[in-house]
This record gives structure tokens, sequence and C-alpha cells, in this order.
């Protein structure tokens, strides 16, 4: 998994917490991905105040929408 903030997204102090949130959702999801899988995130400036819950429900649908989603047992 790879985090993609660019200097858009504000000061560093902010792009270093959206690689945060942007690594603790995809922690939280990885167990339901399909085995193997890369992937790499590119921020946006509104990431910047969207949260930790937005980008995971985010992450969420397009894994879905990508059918990379593969529920836990």
């Amino acid at each position: 998994m790879a985090a993609i903030v660019t200097k858009a997204c504000g000061p560093a102090v902010t792009r270093n917490r959206i690689k945060r949130w942007i690594r603790e959702a995809w922690r939280n999801l990885q167990a339901d991905l399909a085995p193997g899988l890369d992937s790499v995130w590119i921020s946006r400036p509104k990431a910047a105040t969207a949260g930790l819950e937005a980008l995971r429900e985010e992450m969420s649908r397009l894994y879905r929408k990508a059918g990379l989603w593969v529920e836990a047992k």
C-alpha cells in the first residue's frame, strides 16, 4: 500500500495526518481484501477535512466497486 499526499493538501502536519488516516483505514480493511493486493492511494485536498471514518468508508466503497472485496471468514 502506498499513500501519495501532495503539497496541495496542506502543510506538512496536515499531509502527515492524512497519511496516518490512510494507513489506519487500510489496516482496518486489510482482512476483507483479496490477498496479495497492492494499492496506491492518491489524496485530494478535501481529505484534510474528511477524517478517518470518511476515508475508511470511501476506501471500502472503492474496493467493493473494483471487485477486490472478500469478506473475512
